[in-house]
């Protein structure tokens, strides 16, 4: 299990992902660790939510760049992760890019 403290605890984080499951799991563990984790389908969908939310960081997970990830990263933190990406390994890469505390693993 992975804990962090300290300057990523509250932040919103919209979490695209294609898959369900995948995509609730890392919603749920992020809630865990204090951020406010959304979990959206597409890229686009962030594009959308940005116009009526402020989001701190959207974490895509997608070996694919299009127009939607460009546009993501002109209005905030966009954290983009391969396809094979586990969890855990979406988790500290959002940690590191954040600059917030590492991850450690109970």
């Amino acid at each position: 299990m992975l804990s962090a403290q300290g300057s990523v605890v509250g932040l919103t984080v919209l979490v695209v992902d294609q898959r369900a499951m995948r995509r609730r799991e890392l919603v749920e563990s992020l809630r865990r660790l204090g951020l406010h984790a959304i979990g959206i389908y597409l890229p686009t969908d962030a594009v959308a939510l940005l116009d009526g939310i402020a989001a701190d960081i959207v974490l895509v997970r997608s070996d694919d760049e299009d127009t939607a990830l460009r546009y993501l990263r002109t209005r905030t933190i966009l954290i983009r992760v391969d396809e094979q990406s586990s969890n855990d390994e979406a988790v500290a890469e959002l940690l590191r890019a954040f600059g917030g505390p590492q991850p450690t693993l109970n």
